[in-house]
């Protein structure tokens, strides 16, 4: 295994974990830039060697949702999570084109098995300020959920300065499902 912090910002790798564990959140394809980058497998290499067996790689715009896909299909520790991030939404909603991107996304995970998580989605009030923007968030958000409900996948969410809004449409979005009142 070679030395992946020398002569990179990357620290070096932590002691082997007691127990095999999944990392349950990567973004492998934010993973430097220039000499730094670090390739899928060299990813997974690193991982296996501190006991971290498999990888969830989450792509959380229109580009990187493909890039995830391709990724989880080409390595098989790898598994992703698709969807739009709630910064992206309001981005996308500006352009025309936030429901293109949702209906992309559904299809990337109908279309791969190798798709095991719908989301990084959510409600972030910290980056998007305005109580417009968090409108969008919220149809986003409400749109992925019943994404992974109809495609029996996971929920990958994100919440930033937002719990009390997340939690209320959670329970909205999933009443009747078992869930106490």
């Amino acid at each position: 295994m070679p030395d992946l912090a020398a002569d990179s910002q990357r620290p070096p790798l932590p002691e082997p974990l007691a127990r095999p564990v999944i990392d349950s959140h990567c973004h492998i394809d934010m993973r430097g830039q220039g000499e730094d980058i670090l390739s899928p497998q060299d990813a997974l290499d690193a991982a296996a060697s501190v006991n971290v067996t498999g990888i969830v790689q989450v792509g959380c715009s229109i580009r990187d949702v493909r890039a995830a896909v391709e990724m989880a299909e080409a390595h098989p520790g790898i598994v992703a999570a698709i969807g739009i991030h709630p910064n992206e939404a309001p981005r996308l909603a500006a352009q025309g084109e936030l429901d293109a991107a949702i209906a992309t996304v559904e299809a990337l995970a109908a279309g791969s098995p190798r798709v095991r998580g719908i989301g990084e989605t959510g409600l972030d009030y910290f980056r998007t300020r305005e109580p417009e923007g968090w409108l969008i968030q919220e149809q986003s958000f409400r749109a992925h959920i019943d994404m992974a409900r109809r495609l029996g996948r996971a929920l990958v969410i994100h919440d930033r300065d937002s719990h009390d809004d997340r939690v209320r449409i959670l329970l909205d979005e999933l009443a009747g499902d078992g869930l106490p009142d």
